[in-house]
């Protein structure tokens, strides 16, 4: 039996490397587990490999787990951040509020979601001051045009709660200056009637080098933040946090009278099992690792692992008769929700649209294009802008992780009609505006590689009943007092935004309660 801590962390993600710094700064002693190999700084320069190298950042996905999962049926490599910070490492950076109605789904969804889940068990009133908080420890940008906030069917209070527009007025750290393009799009999208808006980032643009590679790949000079800085910076001040890195998390071991005895965790250089006793327990290791952790220590609620989300994306790429300045500089800067709660030809919920920066020549090959010569691949990344959309995806308790009698991951996930419906109709639009911004030529597609599973959510949800939720609305266990969730395993109801900096906000909350009882 190794020292006790106070709380052990498991994952040091968005939620958990949050939660680790936030428990270690009052004053608690904090193990954080990573399953990760190295540090993000370490993966970006291993053996002389610099992190813009395509081949091995997205292909050999160096910095991404090197778990295989059988996804469908298939196995495969996904694209889950790997090392400290998970997917704060290699994510784009955007850190956007989820709209108030998004706490009160059963209003736009109704019977197609269970009725204990049409409404969160905390409202947005009561979780805006920990987005609040999350902006203030991220840093992101105060950028000069507001997020443009679609009102429609919200009561006066609500409004008056989504009047920040997205981004806290006490951010006040500089943002990026406008790519050219972009300029154009929010021109465009003006005077097509659309209010666009920029995306709120968590870069400091003092640091920041425009690379036109950013989504996916570690950040050169730490501009992009991450929750490895909050870990490295609590160390810093000499905090009591301590990180294990390259360990994981196996299962949890029962004591007497209904606690914990402890966690297993495995050296993953030495196969050495040890047993690590807390306090308190945080899982954070995502949505997938999360609910495996659980199902592998032999909790058995019925919703343990399922009801597993993933937003459905649809993609729209418009191509130009002149350069885009994709291939050399950061295009991901601009958001629309004027599709939010749906089109004048289809009125449902779906969620927001934003620019992405554009695919390398490897990953255009990877996604069907690998006869196309090179150089004419280098040629139409110059000339292209994409757009993609978010749609909430619903829960769906047959959408699950499970593990198999050896530990190892399955999981089976499928997007209904109604998603398909959804995104079909937001690609329409994206096409559309792309067009009207002079592109000769637009491309769509329904979904990126099942390989991808950003904004993972749903497998361990808080509710006010252990009938319907796995966890209580402090994101305790109902079946187990010592253990908190800290993840996007958390979410009912996977947003119409992606779920990052609702993991940070929720994840300060939850050290609020963590860091009270120990």
């Amino acid at each position: 039996m190794d020292d006790d801590f106070d709380i052990v962390v498991i994952g040091g993600g968005a939620g958990g490397g949050t939660l680790a710094a936030r428990c270690a700064a009052a004053g608690k002693r904090v193990l954080l587990l990573e399953r990760g190999n190295n540090s993000a700084s370490d993966v970006s320069t291993s053996g002389g490999r610099h992190q813009h190298d395509e081949q091995n950042t997205l292909i050999a996905k160096l910095p991404y787990d090197d778990r295989s999962i059988e996804l469908n049926g298939t196995a495969s490599r996904l694209y889950m951040g790997g090392v400290l910070g998970g997917g704060t490492a290699v994510y784009g950076g955007a850190l956007i509020r989820p709209h108030a109605a998004d706490f009160s789904p059963g209003r736009y969804y109704g019977s197609r979601i269970p009725r204990e889940i049409r409404d969160w068990p905390i409202d947005f009133h009561s979780f805006e001051p920990y987005l609040a908080a999350a902006e203030r420890l991220y840093h992101v940008a105060d950028v000069p045009t507001d997020r443009a906030i679609p009102t429609s069917g919200l009561t006066s209070s609500e409004v008056t709660s989504c009047a920040s527009g997205g981004v806290s007025a006490i951010a006040k750290f500089p943002g990026l200056p406008l790519a050219n393009i972009n300029r154009k799009l929010m021109q465009v999208a003006a005077s097509s009637g659309l209010v666009p808006w920029r995306l709120p980032l968590a870069i400091d643009s003092s640091k920041c080098l425009r690379c036109d590679h950013c989504a996916g790949f570690v950040c050169p000079t730490g501009a992009r933040r991450s929750s490895a800085h909050l870990v490295y910076e609590s160390i810093a001040r000499g905090e009591s946090l301590t990180v294990m890195n390259n360990c994981e998390a196996e299962q949890f071991e029962r004591g007497n009278k209904g606690r914990l005895s402890g966690v297993r965790i495995r050296d993953r250089a030495n196969a050495a099992i040890r047993l690590i006793r807390a306090k308190r327990y945080v899982l954070s290791a995502g949505a997938i690792g999360s609910a495996a952790v659980l199902l592998r220590s032999g909790f058995d609620h019925p919703l343990i692992g399922r009801n597993f989300m993933m937003h459905y994306s649809p993609l729209a790429i418009g191509l130009f008769a002149e350069s885009t300045e994709s291939s050399r500089t950061f295009v991901k800067q601009v958001g629309l929700a004027d599709f939010y709660f749906g089109t004048n030809e289809l009125p449902e919920k779906m969620g927001i649209v934003q620019s992405l920066p554009a695919p390398g020549p490897l990953m255009m090959a990877k996604s069907g294009m690998k006869l196309v010569p090179q150089w004419i691949l280098n040629f139409l990344r110059s000339r292209m802008l994409p757009l993609v959309g978010i749609v909430e995806d619903l829960p769906n308790p047959e959408n699950r992780v499970t593990v198999g009698q050896s530990g190892a991951i399955r999981v089976d996930h499928e997007y209904s009609d109604y998603e398909h419906l959804r995104g079909d109709a937001l690609a329409r639009q994206m096409a559309k505006l792309l067009k009207a911004m002079g592109a000769f030529h637009c491309v769509s597609r329904r979904i990126p590689s099942r390989e991808h599973v950003a904004h993972q959510c749903g497998t361990l949800r808080f509710g006010v009943s252990r009938n319907h939720a796995v966890a209580d609305p402090d994101c305790r266990l109902f079946d187990q007092p010592d253990v908190f969730i800290a993840d996007g395993s958390f979410m009912p109801t996977s947003l119409g935004v992606g779920p990052s900096l609702t993991i940070i906000g929720n994840a300060i909350r939850v050290a609020e309660t963590v860091v009270a009882e120990v």
